[in-house]
């Protein structure tokens, strides 16, 4: 683990704030509170594509989106401003050689962020998730093996895309069709989870939590697709953080907070089998990489969310005490940060 030099740290800090700060800019309302099923959400009123109007979703009622809410009511940003000064930014942390995205994974992840896809809900995952925690914890994680994919992983919650009372535009299929990709044949033609770029092995796959036995495709009805229902994928993508990925002037994501990621990693890599028993040792490769930094910069984080999957039941103590078996060294750190 090589820390990454504070001037970087901080240009990449700036470069996040910038876009968190940037109103969207059909903004035509000031933000305002809706209820729906408990809970309260922020929506602004945009104009949409014709001159027509519609809700917009911000985000839940939290102080990270008040605060960007503050940011977005002190100045609303020029596009052009934004774009050079943030453009800038994001050349500088290329040239330092910092995890960046090559050119297909940049155009489907910047042609997501502009349709919403984040905003809705939309968390990435996986190995591109892994490679953006470098800048997260300012150190040099991400390398060789563990940081290699040809996949985009793209989870939600359903009752969170179903509440938000929003969709993106376009929606998602039609954003994939026109990057050219199409759907992969699954056990339901109907509820494709899984989208092929023509010619190529880069694929992207849809998920969301399951709470059934069965794991069925899901719809998320604010992005317009289906989703893989996957066990343990709620503790995951719980209480996302804000990323940028560097692809021209920055792509704005969601990622899972690198602490439950760790811990995730080690369910899954208990729970693979058949053909999915190779990836296993990059499971436990990556959660090893952010372990050992978060129980130097993090301890208090990663103690807490490893006693909080640990309350959970049996199925998950038998995952993680079965993965710390094959690394009793991830192990000793765990316990160091208790």
């Amino acid at each position: 683990m090589t820390p990454i030099p504070l001037t970087l740290q901080t240009l990449y800090q700036d470069l996040l704030q910038a876009h968190l700060d940037r109103a969207p800019e059909e903004m035509t309302g000031s933000p305002h509170l809706r209820k729906s099923g408990g809970k309260s959400f922020w929506y602004v009123t945009v104009r949409a594509p014709g001159g027509a109007h519609r809700q917009h979703f911000i985000g839940p009622d939290n102080k990270d989106t008040r605060a960007r809410i503050e940011h977005w009511n002190a100045a609303r940003n020029d596009a052009r401003a934004f774009r050079a000064n943030a453009s800038e930014k994001a050349a500088a942390l290329r040239a330092a050689r910092l995890p960046a995205l090559d050119m297909t994974t940049g155009k489907v992840l910047r042609a997501f962020a502009q349709a919403g896809a984040f905003r809705l809900g939309g968390v990435l995952v996986g190995t591109h998730a892994f490679r953006l925690y470098d800048l997260e914890l300012g150190a040099r994680i991400s390398s060789g093996a563990t940081a290699i994919t040809a996949d985009i992983d793209l989870a939600s919650f359903e009752k969170l895309s179903l509440a938000v009372d929003d969709h993106a535009e376009p929606q998602l299929p039609e954003v994939l069709h026109s990057l050219g990709m199409s759907p992969i044949g699954s056990l339901d033609a109907k509820k494709p989870t899984r989208w092929r770029m023509a010619d190529s092995d880069f694929v992207v796959d849809f998920l969301a939590p399951s709470f059934d036995e069965r794991e069925g495709p899901q719809k998320l009805e604010a992005l317009g697709v289906w989703a893989q229902g996957l066990h343990f994928l709620n503790f995951l993508i719980r209480d996302p953080i804000s990323a940028v990925a560097l692809y021209r002037e920055g792509v704005l994501v969601q990622i899972p907070r690198p602490e439950r990621y760790a811990i995730h990693k080690l369910i899954v890599a208990a729970r693979r089998r058949g053909p999915g028993k190779a990836k296993t040792e990059k499971d436990i490769e990556q959660a090893r990489a952010l372990i050992t930094a978060l129980a130097e910069m993090r301890a208090h984080e990663l103690a807490a969310v490893y006693e909080e999957a640990s309350q959970q039941g049996d199925a998950w103590r038998k995952a993680i005490e079965e993965s710390l078996k094959r690394a009793p060294d991830i192990r000793e750190l765990i316990e160091s940060a208790i």
